[in-house]
């Protein structure tokens, strides 16, 4: 019983981890000049990623759920507003890691320095996608 439970177990957390929500960006390793921009009021996430025969392409896509929970990032649904709240934004995309960092003002009007991950997004043939 105890083998049968350890391996659904496994089973379990294999699915977990190559869930889309929880997946690793990948788009970094193929893409360069990676930053943060707006795109007609829009957060975007801008790059120059390689296509599959080698040439660079101009890339953009559009940040989506994210918001400003009291000078925290929070990631939800629906548009991106965090920007609306939140200033001095940049996109480190070093190592294995992408990260969205940004100063956001609190309830009490301070601003509060803040992180999170950015999971999930891929280079396909040149054209940055939400995996």
């Amino acid at each position: 019983m105890t083998k049968y439970l350890l391996v659904a177990s496994v089973a379990a957390a294999a699915l977990f981890a190559a869930s889309p929500a929880s997946a690793a960006s990948t788009f970094q390793e193929t893409c360069s000049n990676i930053g943060f921009a707006y795109s007609g009021g829009n957060a975007t996430l801008q790059a120059m990623c390689l296509m599959a025969n080698g040439s660079p392409h101009a890339t953009s896509l559009t940040l989506s759920g994210i918001s400003n929970q009291n000078g925290i990032l929070t990631k939800g649904s629906g548009a991106a507003t965090f920007q609306q709240s939140c200033g001095t934004i940049k996109i480190d995309a070093s190592g294995p890691n992408v990260t969205l960092y940004a100063y956001c003002r609190t309830s009490n009007g301070q601003s509060n320095s803040t992180s999170m991950s950015l999971n999930g997004i891929g280079n396909n043939n040149g054209t940055l996608v939400q995996q």
